[in-house]
Parts: C-alpha cells; sequence; structure tokens
C-alpha cells in the first residue's frame, strides 16, 4: 500500500493544488491535521482525494470540530480496517501549548482517551502532536505529549504519522515502532510511504 502523508496544511490553497497532483499513484492520502478554520475548505480537502482519511489538529476551531466528528472520512477516534491486514487509527489535537487553540487537551485527558482506542502492532496511527522528545523541538523546549509518547510505548503500533511542529520533519523509532514527523504542506512538503508486509519505506518530497 502507498500513502500520501501531509499535516499542516493551514488553508493554503496553493498547496492544496500541488497534492493534488501529486496523489496520483497513491492508495490513500492522510491528513495530520491543522487543515483549515473554515468548514468549505475543509470539504474541498476531502473532495480533492478519492480515498481520503484525516483528524483534527489543534488550530481547527468549534464548528470545523463539529463538522469533523460527523463527516466519514474522519479516522478521529476511529479505527478502520485497511488492506493487508493492516488498520488506521487516529487522534487529533495536542497537548497544551502557549497560544491558545480550540483542539488543545490535557496529559491526562490525552492518555484516557486514546488509552481506549484499539491499537495493535498492525495499527497504522495517525496523530497531529509529536511524542514527547522526537520531533518536537519548539522554541529551545520539546513541545510533544508525554501521553502520546507513553500510548506508542504500550500498544506499540506499527507506524505512527504527526505533524504540529512546523520546523521538524524526520523518520525515527521508539522501540519497535516507526515513527515519521510528517512536514507541513503549507511549505509544499510531504511524505510517500509504502508499506509491504510490514515493511516501510519513506521519503520526503517537494510539493513545489
Amino acid at each position: 500500500m502507498k500513502f500520501l502523508v501531509f499535516s499542516d496544511l493551514h488553508q493554503e490553497e496553493a498547496a492544496l493544488e500541488k497534492l493534488r497532483g501529486a496523489a496520483d499513484g497513491f492508495d490513500y492520502v492522510l491528513s495530520c491535521g491543522d487543515n483549515s478554520r473554515s468548514v468549505s475548505f475543509l470539504e474541498e480537502v476531502i473532495g480533492s482525494f478519492p480515498r481520503f482519511y484525516f483528524i483534527p489538529g489543534n488550530w481547527e476551531g468549534e464548528k470545523e470540530n463539529e463538522f469533523i466528528a460527523g463527516n466519514k472520512n474522519s479516522v478521529n477516534e476511529r479505527r478502520v480496517e485497511l488492506e493487508d491486514g493492516l488498520n488506521l487509527v487516529g487522534f487529533g489535537y495536542s497537548n497544551i501549548t502557549p497560544f491558545g487553540t480550540y483542539g488543545e487537551l490535557s496529559e491526562e485527558e490525552i492518555y484516557e482517551r486514546m488509552n481506549k482506542l484499539e491499537i495493535d502492532n498492525n495499527t497504522v496511527l495517525l496523530l497531529h502532536c509529536p511524542p514527547k522528545g522526537h520531533f518536537d523541538s519548539a522554541r529551545g523546549k520539546h513541545a510533544g505529549s508525554s501521553s502520546v509518547l507513553r500510548i506508542i510505548e504500550e500498544k506499540k503500533p506499527l507506524v505512527v504519522f504527526f505533524g504540529h511542529i512546523h520546523e521538524e520533519e524526520g523518520m525515527g523509532r521508539i522501540e519497535g515502532t516507526n515513527i515519521i514527523k510528517v512536514p507541513a504542506a503549507n511549505r509544499f512538503r510531504a511524505c510517500a510511504v509504502e508499506i509491504e508486509n510490514k515493511r516501510i519505506t519513506s521519503k520526503f518530497i517537494d510539493l513545489g
């Protein structure tokens, strides 16, 4: 299976147009959130790709989150079965930031809600917020979530995609789990991922 994964589009129409052009040949397109503060733009994003799944970030507002909660393409706190025995689970939002955005949760709530999700070692886990200490450097501090890190360590998904920190991108591992910090789409970057027999290859792509 081939995935085109992006994050932090932030209502950038030109970047969305580039993503549409890049999506040919991928089985799924996934978004790690922070797409828009406009329901109409969210509808445009969803309509741009035939097999598309997404979650909210911390940036979307109340109206957008209400729309996302009722949309069939949202995998926020949901599980979808994919091919080859894999499944897709999503969890949006972020831990507390200095910016007071709508989609911020305490570490306690993040852990409580994520712990209820059916995550296993066949799971492609779609997140917005990084695990603490992994591709999460912001203003000289680690801005990621300790609860996200704990869930990854405990539930051991196959691979985790996340966004949120625009300045970071990279690939790594937490014990047996592959982690991919997806670059910000509003900087005209995305990630191409292929999973075959649970082996993962990935590369960052320039949308420019």
